[in-house]
């Protein structure tokens, strides 16, 4: 009997989680359809800003004219900035690069070098 009681149990618990579980989905499948479709209704009415105090307030705007002659200098300059940078790079590295052959070249002939000044035969 009791057998019988906790399988009833259990059958029971499992009918009513599945349950739970469609009413759960099926209200939040509506609620996510209902959002789909507020994203559409953003319809602004842009024509609206440009009513007339929106066109007598652009009319009022004071502009400032462009000096051209110092945007040229200024070019200019950057210009003789950038070459000078980049001389000190390439000549830095031709340096970095001659001092590295240098040493990589004395280590090359410091290991073939066939005279030991202790006299011992290591190198034989």
């Amino acid at each position: 009997m009791a057998k019988k009681f906790g399988k009833f149990l259990m059958v029971t618990a499992a009918l009513s989680a599945v349950a739970a579980g469609a009413y759960y989905y099926l209200k939040s499948k509506d609620a996510l359809v209902d959002d789909d479709f507020d994203d559409d209704d953003d319809f602004d009415n842009f024509d609206e800003d440009l009513d007339e105090e929106g066109a007598a307030k652009d009319a009022d705007r004071n502009y400032v004219d462009l000096d051209l002659q110092k945007a040229d200098d200024f070019k200019e300059g950057i210009s003789a900035v950038q070459a000078d940078v980049s001389e000190k790079v390439v000549g830095g590295a031709k340096e970095a690069a001659q001092k590295v052959e240098e040493k990589v070249e004395e280590k090359v002939e410091e290991f073939f070098d066939d005279d030991d000044s202790d006299g011992s035969m290591d190198a034989m």
